[in-house]
C-alpha cells in the first residue's frame, strides 16, 4: 500500500517527504502541509489528515476573548481585533480542508483512471 502511494504520489508531481511511513505533503505552500499516514489498527486504510486541533482551539479562544471584550455601544468599528484572527484562522482551516479532499480526489481519479487503462 505504501509503495502504491509512493507510486501515486510521483505520478501527480506532488513533493513529499517519507519518514517511518508517515508522508508530508506541501500542498499549499506556507498554509497547508497534508500528512499521510498508515492505520495500524486497520490495515487497509490511509489516513489523510493536517494538524489542525491548535487552531480550532485558538479560534475559539479568540472569538470568546474577542466577545468578553466587545463593547457594543461603542459600534462594530471599534470592535477587538481578535474576532478578525479568528475569522482568518477559520479561512486557513477551510483551505486545509479543501486540499486535503482535493489530495483524495486526485489520487482517487488517478487510481480510477490507471484501472480504466488496464480494463482496456
Amino acid at each position: 500500500m505504501i509503495d502504491q502511494l509512493r507510486q501515486q504520489l510521483d505520478q501527480l508531481g506532488e513533493n513529499y517527504v517519507e519518514k517511518n511511513g508517515l508522508f508530508k505533503i506541501k500542498v499549499l505552500p506556507f498554509f497547508c502541509a497534508i500528512h499521510i499516514k498508515k492505520d495500524r489498527k486497520g490495515e487497509g486504510r490511509l489516513s489523510f489528515y493536517s494538524n489542525q486541533l491548535i487552531e480550532i482551539l485558538l479560534v475559539v479562544l479568540f472569538l470568546l476573548f474577542g466577545v468578553m471584550i466587545f463593547d457594543p455601544a461603542a459600534g462594530f468599528t471599534h470592535g477587538p481585533i481578535h474576532i478578525v484572527f479568528a475569522v482568518l484562522i477559520t479561512f486557513n482551516l477551510i483551505l486545509k480542508q479543501i486540499a486535503v479532499e482535493g489530495l483524495k480526489t486526485r489520487i482517487a481519479l488517478l487510481v480510477a483512471v490507471q484501472n480504466q487503462i488496464t480494463e482496456n
